[in-house]
């Protein structure tokens, strides 16, 4: 009896030991995938930020809904499409599928003249459903003043990227269009593994009322844990 107790005890120490040695790793694994993370959606952010709708080597423009283009960090490793099969309205939705091992992003891009949007609140939305998204996908609103960016917001952050599989969702942006503005631009992306649709995309003016999608993000406003006393995350 005492040999199965010492047994016991002695599973028992080797499994804590080694909770106790791995937890460590465990943390710094998290934290340089939390890092990783941050760091791809900067760089989408930055680039989505300074889009054109250039081609993309080796795309067949033909095969883009009518009026869209394309941009990204890798629109290569990205196909688009139109899927008359999976849609929530209409007819048909666009598609984002990355080909094998994508690298950064792809996005459906539009733009258009600003002159009837300026000094006005507008809100973009569109409806949305993803299959193995590994990273994530969004939508994205910009507004240029002279070929420069002086407005832009997204949906990637971690409550309103889509990623996973997921049935149809709403996503929406509400952006204040600069008087200064001379050209609206939009679109959706996906960056990483899987395929995203996109459909019914709306783009209105609101009133004043309609709060601030970049302001109800969840964001830190004071600072935190300044005497150390609150461990890790």
């Amino acid at each position: 009896m005492s040999a199965i107790i010492s047994s016991g005890v002695g599973g028992t120490a080797v499994a804590l030991i080694t909770y106790l040695t791995t937890r460590p790793r465990m943390r710094a694994e998290a934290r340089k995938l939390d890092a990783e993370t941050e760091r791809t959606r900067a760089e989408t952010t930055k680039l989505l930020a300074e889009s054109t709708t250039q081609p993309a080597p080796e795309f067949d423009s033909a095969e883009l809904p009518k009026g869209w283009g394309i941009t990204g960090g890798r629109p290569e490793d990205y196909i688009f499409g139109l899927d008359s099969q999976v849609h929530q309205s209409g007819t048909a939705s666009a598609f984002i599928r990355a080909r094998p091992s994508p690298r950064d992003f792809g996005s459906l891009i539009q733009k258009f003249g600003a002159a009837d949007y300026t000094e006005k609140r507008v809100r973009l939305s569109a409806v949305m459903r993803a299959k193995d998204v590994i990273y994530g996908a969004a939508i994205w609103l910009r507004v240029d003043a002279q070929g420069n960016s002086i407005a832009f917001e997204n949906t990637d952050s971690e409550s309103r990227r889509l990623s996973g599989t997921s049935g149809w969702v709403q996503r929406e942006i509400v952006l204040d269009v600069p008087p200064e503005g001379t050209t609206i631009v939009f679109g959706a992306f996906l960056s990483g593994s899987g395929c995203v649709w996109i459909d019914s995309f709306t783009l209105e003016i609101v009133s004043d009322n309609v709060p601030l999608t970049e302001l109800t993000e969840e964001r830190q406003t004071q600072p935190v844990n300044l005497d150390f006393t609150q461990g890790f995350n």
